[in-house]
């Protein structure tokens, strides 16, 4: 049974909108009215359904019109705002949030990492104070431990451990820094997940155990999150704030060699590098976010699409 007819319809971020809402339900409510649709959002990469939405325009000018617009377009944001963005975010960030590119998500996830420039040994590390990333997994229990000079992160250790527990893991990381004050970043889903035999969820345990806990209540998108990681590895810049010590083997690993799923825009999982740099990804999406800001503002035609970023 098809739906009621409509007239019009708007699909806001609908790069992030399963493209069967779009086909399946909303497509078909439009025959009867002969209505319109406007697609409002930002570039999520070549391999996203929006690109192939936006490339209709090319071969059917009667029925799609497609437009881009830049945050300098918009005259919205103040231009010191934009040159703060250009320095706290990756140039393929920038490029895909400012100005409205489409980028491929293909090959290496954190394209920028380089070990000749982002993997320091420090001296006299001061450890009173530590950032600690969590992710809770069986198999691995991974964390990242770093601290934290001004605007940059040092990765000093991980831990990476096998058939364990929350529990072991708060333990193993306070038997090495007895001294220190540490502050825990973990997966937000740690608030109802249990990974323990006592019952308690994973965020309590960390909390009982002195940690100060900073965890979101919902995840950030995977893709934000990358792209947090990615800024403070090389902003568009090329100055770098996010540092590894070369002790930390499975990070510098993850780094080098997680990437995409061939042809999308999510992580291939099957490498298993994707633990520890989810661990490092909570603590660096929280402390340093990439901050968007979106106005839309597109008059269609019958089909309009409007890639659109400030």
């Amino acid at each position: 049974m098809r739906g009621v007819g409509l007239d019009f319809i708007v699909l806001d971020e609908f790069a992030d909108i399963h493209p069967d809402a779009w086909y399946e339900t909303l497509r078909p409510t439009l025959s009867d009215t002969g209505g319109r649709a406007l697609f409002i959002g930002t570039p999520k990469g070549i391999g996203n359904w929006a690109y192939e939405l936006y490339q209709n325009s090319l071969d059917d000018t009667k029925n799609w019109a497609s437009h881009q617009y830049t945050t300098i377009d918009g005259g919205w944001v103040p231009e010191d705002e934009i040159e703060q963005a250009r320095k706290d975010l990756d140039e393929r960030t920038f490029r895909q949030e400012y100005m409205a590119t489409f980028e491929t998500f293909t090959g290496r996830i954190y394209y920028g990492f380089d070990r000749s420039q982002n993997v320091v040994e420090l001296d006299n590390i001061d450890t009173r104070v530590l950032y600690t990333g969590w992710d809770f997994n069986i198999d691995p229990m991974s964390v990242v431990v770093a601290v934290r000079q001004g605007d940059d992160i040092y990765v000093i250790d991980e831990i990476r451990m096998f058939s364990s527990n929350t529990q072991e893991a708060v333990e193993e990381v306070k038997a090495r820094y007895p001294k220190s004050k540490i502050w825990a970043y973990p997966d937000p889903a740690s608030r109802q997940r249990k990974t323990s035999a006592g019952g308690m969820t994973d965020l309590m345990i960390l909390q009982n155990e002195g940690l100060i806990v900073k965890a979101p209540r919902a995840h950030t998108p995977v893709r934000d999150r990358i792209n947090a990681v990615n800024s403070r590895l090389c902003d568009s810049l090329g100055e770098r704030h996010l540092f590894i010590s070369p002790k930390a083997k499975h990070t510098i690993e993850g780094l080098e060699r997680q990437t995409y799923k061939e042809g999308t825009s999510q992580p291939d999982k099957d490498g298993g590098y994707d633990h520890m740099m989810d661990a490092m990804g909570y603590m660096i999406d929280y402390i340093f976010p990439v901050r968007r800001d979106v106005d839309y503002g597109i008059q269609p035609q019958r089909w309009d699409h409007g890639i659109a970023t400030n």
